[in-house]
């Protein structure tokens, strides 16, 4: 449905909480319904990447979405990092900081999956470059 978009929810969507007992990765969509129905959005499926993949899952909280609004309380996707992913985050980190001007490359891709009263369907957010929270 081309009246429908799920985009990241602010310039910098992604936190990556490295220090924490888990560490952890965040992500935060809105989603924009310029259509004339309501929408129950049921999960988005999400991966993120620093340079490489470092997370994919699943934000599986049903949320309803009033037609011509744009709903920005979405919960956020969170996923633990494996502690490969915490040391490719690391590094895109380290490159950050010893070149500075060059960005490390953030990446959300994401589908989001709908219910209404004419179906089901989904969205798509592909190749999103993101900054991260600081």
């Amino acid at each position: 449905m081309r009246q429908v978009r799920l985009l990241p929810r602010s310039k910098a969507p992604l936190n990556f909480s490295l220090n924490e007992t888990t560490p952890t990765v965040r992500a935060w969509f809105q989603v924009e319904n310029h259509s004339g129905i309501e929408l129950m959005l049921d999960r988005i499926v999400s991966d993120i990447w620093a340079g490489q993949p470092v997370a994919y899952g699943l934000m599986g909280y049903r949320t309803r979405i009033p037609k011509h609004t744009t709903a920005t309380q979405i919960p956020p996707f969170q996923v633990a990092l494996t502690p490969a992913a915490i040391e490719q985050v690391q590094r895109q980190r380290q490159l950050q900081q010893a070149t500075p001007g060059i960005q490390p490359s953030y990446t959300m891709n994401a589908t989001a999956f709908f219910d209404s009263k004419l179906g089901a369907f989904e969205v798509q957010l592909v190749g999103h470059e993101a900054e991260v929270q600081a």
